[in-house]
């Protein structure tokens, strides 16, 4: 790793290894015009971007998602969250932010073994009796596949994405940087406070990346819902659950959201 000298705006040394700083600065790069394409008041003050007829404004919200959607994960999130702060966003944008999808190409399965076995510290053959290489559900952040542990309970495993953490990291990175920006230097900024925000959606998307913490929150709901015989949470396997590796029950049923 080389020093490059420079600092970031906490202070902080910033080196280059195998592009890391090019990496960023083109992260920053493919943020901002971003911002400048749907929201140059967020980037330039004073800006005035005019009205727009409904057609208009939905065709600008499709264009919008469709680009969070091809920064990645990160911003895929990011623009869920926005989905629901009718107070930044126009009915519009709220109902196409609300459809942002994070389907993606699946990891091989060398790969996801590979995270089963350092995370659980025990031969993928050892702890399953059966695994599925094709994913029941592929997203940004992970998949999720079908096994059976070796006493015959079927089961369903769900695998962080290689390399996703830092990924994630480095977007949050780059997030907090703009956020501190658009907040000092624009009246939209001055009036949203923006950095607050991105901090709370740190916090949430750390959250969702441990899966110590699923695991906890599924044991917590199932306690909550005993009572309620129609409605089946998976419980945890406690053995088989780490910070990148989340098995649980298998479960056949209908979504709560699927219901009449």
């Amino acid at each position: 790793m080389q020093d490059s000298g420079a600092t970031d705006s906490r202070g902080h040394r910033l080196c280059t290894n195998r592009g890391v700083l090019p990496a960023k600065l083109g992260r920053y790069a493919a943020v901002a015009t971003l911002l400048l394409k749907r929201r140059p008041d967020l980037i330039t003050p004073d800006v005035d971007t005019g009205g727009a007829n409904a057609a208009t404004e939905s065709a600008e919200a499709e264009r919008l998602a469709k680009d969070l959607e091809a920064l990645g994960p990160t911003f895929i999130k990011l623009g869920q969250v926005l989905s629901t702060r009718a107070d930044l966003l126009p009915p519009s944008y709220l109902e196409a932010l609300s459809r942002l999808q994070d389907d993606v190409d699946p990891v091989p399965l060398a790969e996801i073994q590979k995270t089963i076995e350092d995370e659980l510290n025990v031969r993928m053959s050892k702890a399953f009796l059966t695994f599925d290489e094709e994913p029941l559900a592929s997203a940004s952040l992970g998949q999720v596949h079908r096994a059976t542990l070796r006493d015959g309970r079927p089961v369903a495993v769900k695998v962080q994405r290689p390399g996703i953490l830092d990924q994630v990291l480095a977007d949050l990175a780059v997030l907090d940087e703009i956020a501190a920006f658009v907040d000092h230097h624009t009246k939209v900024g001055k009036r949203y406070e923006f950095a607050p925000m991105i901090r709370e959606f740190r916090k949430a998307l750390m959250e969702e990346l441990d899966y110590q913490i699923e695991a906890n929150h599924l044991r917590t709901l199932k306690g909550n819902l005993a009572d309620f015989q129609r409605i089946v949470v998976p419980a945890p396997i406690d053995s088989y659950v780490s910070t990148r590796v989340l098995t649980m029950e298998y479960v056949r049923g209908t979504k709560v959201t699927g219901l009449n």
